[in-house]
């Protein structure tokens, strides 16, 4: 069976290569691997095959089949490491907390923790907001979404 460590060395080589960086990998037990690649300025098909390439090059088919799967993180699944927080920065995003709260605002920051730009209501007066900055360390954050608007 093919090691993760071993899988996510070879493929952090060619994502860093590509200017892009390793978020997740998968492997299951009959060797079913997922690679989910990001970088900032996006992600390309050919990043996808070129990351799958040499994979494939690193690794003898004859000595362990596999699947290979390489991909990007895409816009629904949660946010998983600080590259992504970063990449998204300025952009609306959802966090639910390990105590079942969500709050929804602006990612404005990431450092030790994460601060959002919270719009609310201002007490006594249902017409009026006021821009607050929450912050929200991370052992509280059971996970962070960005925030598909559709207009």
């Amino acid at each position: 069976m093919l090691l993760k460590e071993d899988i996510r060395k070879v493929a952090l080589e060619k994502a860093v290569e590509l200017n892009g960086y390793i978020v997740d990998i998968t492997v299951s037990n009959t060797n079913v691997i997922t690679i989910y690649f990001d970088r900032d300025s996006g992600v390309h098909v050919d990043d996808c095959l070129a990351i799958s390439r040499h994979i494939h090059d690193n690794f003898d088919r004859d000595d362990e089949d596999y699947e290979l799967t390489v991909c990007s993180p895409g816009l629904t699944n949660p946010l998983k490491i600080k590259e992504q927080y970063l990449k998204h920065q300025g952009q609306e995003v959802v966090v639910k907390k390990r105590d079942g709260k969500k709050i929804s605002g602006l990612l404005k920051e990431y450092n030790d923790n994460i601060t959002l730009e919270v719009l609310k209501k201002d007490k006594g007066n249902n017409k009026q907001y006021t821009l607050n900055d929450v912050m929200i360390p991370f052992e509280e954050i059971k996970e962070t979404k960005l925030k598909i608007n559709f207009k």
